[in-house]
């Protein structure tokens, strides 16, 4: 029996969602080529775009992502909130999808870091947290921890999402001191200007905003260098030992459908490398060469082998990252059964690199093939029975 539950979108790191000044200029699910959840709109799918915090860990994020479908205001959790330092709440918001509960389910789908976002929201809607309850005095614990939330995800959809993490953080390959420098600048920019209506930040509970930078610019601006090197942040999480931290903390619930799609823009060349194709986009170029130039196998500092299997890459993610968490079960996908709590390996889309799956920005990119992609997936969530009870 088909099912009609709304698709909601959740973006990856740098991102924004439909609240976002920006998305009217530049919709990220879809960029030159229009909204793309608009455009499903208008062929009958019901669409919405969350907006979490386009630089913090999977854990905020994945209670960012809880207080815009429950219309409340953002709980990070006693205990959590304490280990690392911050506000216990955060910012308030009006509900998303109305009506969204045990009798009206959604499907997610997150681009890049939005995979790991909806896995982990799947996760604590399904179980909780038992840490939480432990820690949350009575009658203050938001159910997101509360393990009530039961059946409401029918399925998560994750688009080259680092599941296993991108080398593109680890020192053998590239170092992370682009990528810090690269957070630091954009969210120092976003604070410390009255974008928060263009391109919210989401960071209330580090007390990092505009308004705390017009009151106190030098702590702020030295809360914001604290956050991008603290481990509560999506670059912690990225790295290929802080994904399987990660990935230790989540498991496939049995009642969810799990679908993966890696994209690949390299090719081998003559040395065994993988080397950019013709068509990347431009800023992503080095960073791909990068990913794919053969080395000696190395160890991550947690004791993660990446050898010449990580080479591929979209020129963000390496594609044995985005097709399954290593340990979850998973099969390739077959039209005529999807098993709920196994992940289904989409085909790797070839061609297209990290950020063209989900925009066409200038030249680069396809409208026509967004369009599609997009459709099809949504014709295909809307084909599975609601498998939670």
């Amino acid at each position: 029996m088909k099912n009609t539950c709304p698709i909601v979108f959740v973006h990856g790191v740098a991102g924004w969602g439909g609240d976002a000044g920006l998305n009217r200029a530049l919709p990220y699910w879809g960029g030159d080529a229009g909204s793309i959840p608009k455009y499903l709109g208008k062929q009958g799918y019901e669409c919405y775009t969350a907006s979490v915090g386009p630089f913090s860990s999977a854990w905020d994020r994945a209670c960012d992502l809880y207080a815009q479908l429950a219309g409340t205001r953002a709980d990070y959790g006693a205990a959590h909130a304490a280990a690392h330092g911050h506000d216990r709440y955060g910012e308030s918001y009006e509900a998303l999808v109305p009506g969204w509960g045990e009798g009206r389910k959604i499907h997610l789908v997150g681009h890049s870091f939005g995979g790991a976002t909806a896995r982990l929201f799947t996760q604590l809607a399904e179980e909780g947290s038992a840490g939480e309850r432990a820690a949350t005095p009575a009658g203050e614990l938001s159910p997101l921890f509360g393990g009530t939330l039961k059946g409401r995800v029918v399925s998560v959809t994750a688009i080259a999402a680092p599941h296993n993490g991108s080398t593109v953080l680890e020192p053998q390959v590239g170092g992370s001191s682009g990528v810090v420098e690269f957070m630091t600048g954009v969210a120092r920019a976003a604070t410390d200007l009255p974008l928060e209506r263009l391109y919210p930040m989401h960071l209330e509970q580090f007390g990092i905003t505009f308004k705390e930078y017009l009151r106190a610019p030098r702590e702020t601006d030295e809360a914001l260098d604290a956050f991008i090197g603290e481990s509560d942040c999506a670059r912690q999480d990225l790295s290929v030992d802080g994904a399987a931290a990660l990935n230790g903390t989540i498991r496939c619930q049995p009642g969810v459908y799990y679908f993966s799609y890696a994209a690949q823009m390299t090719e081998a060349d003559a040395g065994g490398n993988q080397v950019p194709r013709k068509g990347i986009l431009p800023p992503l170029r080095q960073v791909a060469e990068d990913m794919g130039r053969r080395r000696e196998p190395f160890r991550t500092a947690g004791g993660i082998l990446v050898d010449d299997a990580w080479l591929p890459n979209d020129g963000q993610v390496n594609v044995i990252s985005a097709l399954y968490p290593f340990g979850e079960p998973h099969q390739d996908y077959d039209p005529a059964g999807p098993r709920p709590g196994v992940w289904q390996v989409m085909p790797v889309v070839e061609g297209r690199d990290h950020f063209t799956m989900t925009a066409a920005v200038g030249p680069w990119g396809s409208a026509r093939f967004l369009r599609e992609f997009y459709l099809s997936l949504a014709k295909m969530l809307a084909g599975l029975p609601q498998a939670n009870p």
